[in-house]
Parts: C-alpha cells; sequence; structure tokens
C-alpha cells in the first residue's frame, strides 16, 4: 500500500481496503473451478468423451503441469512489466479457454484448450504477490492467513456449488461459471490496480537474476519444498476421490459432494487452528506438528485398508486429519518463503508455486497408475512425505 494513502480520508481508506480483500478473495474463490468445483462432473465428463473416469483425473495432471510452468512465467512478468497488465492479460487467456473447453466436442479439443485455460490460471500465483504490494507489512501475515483459511471456506462449499452446476447446465457449467467470475474479475482489477507507471514499487531489472537469486536461496526452497509435498497430498487425494467414492462406492454426486463439504469444513477449521497457533508457536513448530499429524492419516488410512475396513466414514477420518495436517503446515511455509523475498514477491511466488504444483502434477499422475492399490499407495506417500518434510524443517537455516 502507497504512503500516500495515510493522507486520505479514512473513509477512503477502508473502501481501498475492502476493495482490495476483494480482489485477494476473487482469486481464491476462482482457483477452485478448474478443479474442485468440476470433481462432480468427472462422470458426465467421461461418458460425454466416452474415456473412462480415470481418464479424466489424468487430465488433472495435464491442467496442473501447465499451470506449474505458466505461473513460473507469470510471476517474473509481473514483476517487470505490472501486476495489473499482466493479471488482466492472463483472465483473457483463461476465459477463451474455458469457453473453449465448454464448446468441445471431442477429447482432444477438450485438452487443447484446457491447457490454454491452464495458460491463463498462471494468474492464480499472484495472490501472493498481491498481498505483498497492497497490504503494510504489519498486516500481511494477517491477510495471507485470511487467504489461506478463506480457501478452506472454497474447499467446503465447491463440491456442492459443483454439484449444482453439474446438475443445472451439465458438465459445461463450471466452465461457464469461470468466464462470467473472470469477467467480473477484470473488471474490478482494472479499476482498483494501479498501472505500473503509478505503482510504488520497483520493478527488478534483471528477471532471470532476480529468479537465480532466489532460487540458489536454500531456505526458500526447503521452505517451499515442505509446502510442496504436503499440497501432494492434499491434491493427489482430492484428484482421486470420484474414483473412490462415486466408482468405488457408489456415491451419488450430491452425496459425493457433502462428503467433500465436510472435507472443506475441517480445511477451514484447520485455519483456524492454524490462525491461533501463530500467535503462540514458531512457524517451525507449527509445520511439524502439521507434518506430524499428516503422517498419522497415512498410518490410518494404511490400517484401514489393511483390515478391509473401508467406507464413507472410515475414509473420511484420515481424510480429515490430513485436511487439518495441510492446513496448519502450508501458511507456515510459504509465509516464511515469501519473508525471505518480499521485494520481489511475484517471482519468488511463482518460483514456490511452480515447485508446488509440478510436484502435485507428478504425484497425481503416478498415483493414476496405481490401479488396485491406489489407497495403499496414498497412504505411504503421507507417511513418507511426513518424514520427508520433517527432515527438510529440521535442515533449515543450515
Amino acid at each position: 500500500m502507497s504512503e500516500s494513502s495515510y493522507s486520505q480520508p479514512s473513509g477512503d481508506i477502508k473502501r481501498q481496503q475492502l476493495s482490495r480483500f476483494i480482489l485477494i478473495t476473487c482469486i481464491s474463490l476462482i482457483s477452485f473451478f478448474p478443479l474442485n468445483i468440476l470433481l462432480p462432473s468427472f462422470p458426465a465428463l467421461a461418458a460425454k468423451f466416452d474415456i473412462s473416469t480415470a481418464e479424466v483425473a489424468l487430465s488433472v495432471s495435464l491442467f496442473t503441469l501447465v499451470f506449474a510452468i505458466s505461473q513460473l512465467v507469470t510471476g517474473p512478468l509481473s514483476d517487470k512489466f505490472g501486476r495489473k497488465e499482466v493479471l488482466l492479460g492472463c483472465i483473457v487467456v483463461s476465459t477463451l479457454g474455458s469457453i473453449g473447453c465448454a464448446l468441445a466436442t471431442d477429447y482432444p479439443v477438450f485438452l487443447l484448450f484446457r491447457a490454454i485455460q491452464a495458460i491463463g490460471c498462471g494468474f492464480f500465483v499472484l495472490g501472493h504477490a498481491l498481498v505483498e504490494d497492497l497490504f503494510e507489512e504489519q498486516d500481511r501475515a494477517r491477510v495471507r492467513l485470511y487467504y489461506m483459511t478463506l480457501s478452506g471456506s472454497f474447499v467446503a462449499l465447491s463440491p456442492l456449488l459443483g454439484s449444482w452446476l453439474q446438475t443445472t447446465f451439465d458438465w459445461q457449467g463450471s466452465f461457464y461459471g469461470f468466464a462470467v467470475m473472470a469477467l467480473g474479475m477484470f473488471i474490478h482489477a482494472l479499476w482498483i490496480l494501479p498501472s505500473k507507471s503509478e505503482s510504488p514499487k520497483k520493478a527488478p531489472t534483471a528477471i532471470l537474476h532476480t529468479l537465480k537469486s532466489i532460487m540458489g536461496n536454500r531456505d526458500f526452497l526447503r521452505y517451499w519444498w515442505i509446502a510442496a509435498l504436503v499440497f501432494a497430498c492434499y491434491f493427489a487425494l482430492i484428484s482421486v476421490t470420484p474414483l473412490i467414492f462415486m466408482d468405488e462406492l457408489k456415491l451419488s454426486e450430491y452425496q459425493y459432494a457433502l462428503v467433500l463439504m465436510v472435507y472443506g469444513v475441517a480445511y477451514l477449521l484447520g485455519g483456524v487452528a492454524a490462525s491461533f497457533l501463530q500467535k503462540h508457536i514458531s512457524l517451525s513448530r507449527q509445520i511439524n506438528i502439521g507434518l506430524g499429524l499428516l503422517g498419522v492419516a497415512g498410518i490410518l488410512l494404511a490400517l484401514i485398508i489393511r483390515y478391509e475396513a473401508i467406507t464413507t466414514i472410515t475414509l473420511l477420518i484420515p481424510m480429515l486429519i490430513s485436511a487439518l495436517a495441510v492446513t496448519l503446515v502450508r501458511p507456515a511455509a510459504i509465509s516464511a518463503a515469501m519473508l525471505l523475498f518480499s521485494s520481489s514477491a511475484g517471482t519468488a511466488a511463482s518460483a514456490g508455486n511452480s515447485i508446488m504444483f509440478f510436484t502435485a502434477a507428478i504425484s497425481s499422475a503416478a498415483l493414476a497408475q496405481a490401479g488396485a492399490n491406489l489407497l495403499m499407495t496414498i497412504a505411504i506417500s503421507f507417511i513418507v512425505f511426513s518424514i520427508w518434510g520433517m527432515v527438510t524443517n529440521a535442515r533449515v537455516g543450515r
């Protein structure tokens, strides 16, 4: 936030901050359309293009891989040319991709437009950078935690919204919903964000030099690697839930949406717990607590599979514990990493998020090949990633 805002009337400042909160909220909300809100439409997509649900799930990995590459470029470009210019351009591209997906008549064309949508969705990474740009230093941790906790609310609500869109508008509903919201975001961002020439921040003169400096910082990489490990667990689990609950356990779209809503509530409560812990313990300890819970979730899931006690209720227990783990670890690890490069927030966020989504894309693609051993593979991943994360956290600062 610029220093000149202090000379503005308090009412103007409050309206300005509200507008900024709305923009951050919209970025968080729209990021759920390409995956979470689309999940209830997996069977309909499979029927439309005459493919298996597993192949639809594999398309999520393609989207994530292209998205990871896109945001690696988007962040540095926003540092150089301005957040507003890059954000508006990405919104246009992602909207065209979304509309193309909705109009696709065969699967290869659908995948092509999913890739175009993923390229445009690189602007999701700008949420973290905009927190650095638009809010004072003493407010950023609070706003970032709000940003993460808000995601929990959307995790809870997105399956129900996706189920409603599916039953009302068929599988195209989430893509048209994305396009409508993107248009609203475009207008809002055009109105409230300063252009590059008006921005108080100075862009780096050498993007590659800045990126090299960031990627050469071991602690930055360690924090983001921890975030990547827990996000890979979340992403792998959420991307295969249609196969588990709708294909194997034969839940309806509405029942499946209720299951994910419960999972989302746990995600939200995890954000509340993270907010409380942040005031009383160090980020490092908060990370270890979350990683420990992730290991517990993996052990419970392995026992459920081992003793053939697989039901909707029993599967929900490790899922809820893992949701709590993710919301404890990710905000703490990302905040610690971003503090190291707050002056190059766009490049730092894009580098870190790319690490996170590359890891998620590779892990989910690998899981898609697990076949009958899918759940046990997830359980083992939880345990291994938990230990790996603790070892990495112990090395920070060395």
